[in-house]
């Protein structure tokens, strides 16, 4: 019991530094509910986008008169964006499953996908690559 206790824990303190990771870098504020911040994976793309411009060509986007992105939207977002990771560098055993973000689980998987991301980011600013 305690240690499962104790599990609950460290992935809650995960949750909450890939919140902060993503609010400091894009400079917004998520909701409660990171997952379903995350579910349609257009957070996730502008932080790809924000690490290197346009790596992630296109991303669909709620508009006021839809404002929910139909499932297969939501996949094309998150698949595009982990596209963009493995471009970027990001190694494979770091990356997490689309289904990690489109069913707000292995949260934890998410934020050690970002947080390589983000390492990648501030350990090789200046690091080109061919795409």
């Amino acid at each position: 019991m305690r240690r499962k206790m104790e599990h609950l824990r460290e992935e809650m303190e995960q949750i909450s530094l890939l919140r902060q990771n993503l609010e400091s870098r894009l400079k917004v504020l998520l909701p409660d509910d990171v997952g379903a911040a995350l579910m349609d994976g257009v957070v996730l793309c502008h932080l790809a986008n924000h690490i290197r411009p346009r790596s992630v060509a296109s991303i669909h986007v709620p508009s006021p008169a839809v404002p929910k992105l139909s499932m297969a939207k939501c996949r094309r977002n998150v698949e595009n964006f982990l596209d963009a990771c493995k471009k970027l560098g990001v190694p494979q055993e770091k990356l997490c499953l689309p289904q990690h973000i489109l069913e707000e689980r292995g949260l934890v998987k998410v934020g050690a996908t970002v947080q390589a991301l983000l390492d990648l980011s501030s350990s090789k600013p200046t690091q080109t690559s061919t795409m």
